[in-house]
């Protein structure tokens, strides 16, 4: 099944939604490519969260995101459909980069899982689980969609700024 069917059929996204959310994507992923020449990865690798080889090193690229303007970060532990998210140890990126305005920001993965869990109360299994939340309204608190098995949170920027490898600026 390609990406668009993928999208369009199990997720039931409008024709709307669905251009933006992988315009969003590409977007991200062209320009990082565009910036640091890295060889992009095969569907079997997208699947793991690896996006992109660059320097030996599996990278999964993150497009920008409202939450980014606020100086937000969203960690996925666990996706929509229950499985491993992101930032869980399952995942096979070691490096995150998310863009930002200025440009991308990289992370170290499992350093950016360990702060999240370090940060955020431990989880006992309950998620607030509500559409729209603001990332400014509810930081470090385990979220989800209504309708999803997704469990994820934001994170201020300021509070991981310190495991900012690099920043690869957009100019």
């Amino acid at each position: 099944m390609s990406l668009h069917d993928y999208l369009k059929n199990s997720l039931k996204l409008s024709p709307e939604r669905l251009a933006h959310v992988k315009k969003m994507g590409t977007d991200a992923e062209a320009l990082f490519k565009e910036l640091t020449n890295a060889t992009k990865t095969e569907t079997e690798d997208d699947k793991k969260y690896i996006d992109f080889i660059w320097h030996d090193r599996k990278i999964d690229v993150k497009g920008l995101k409202r939450s980014h303007e606020y100086g937000y970060i969203l960690i996925e532990m666990q996706n929509r459909w229950g499985y491993h998210g992101w930032c869980a140890k399952q995942s096979k990126a070691e490096f995150i980069a998310f863009l930002f305005p200025e440009g991308f920001h990289v992370f170290d993965k499992d350093a950016l899982r360990k702060r999240t869990l370090e940060i955020c109360e431990p989880y006992d299994g309950s998620v607030h689980r509500q559409m729209g939340v603001m990332c400014y309204e509810m930081p470090n608190v385990w979220l989800g969609r209504p309708n999803g098995q997704d469990i994820f949170t934001y994170l201020r920027l300021s509070d991981c700024e310190d495991l900012i490898l690099g920043t690869i600026p957009v100019s």
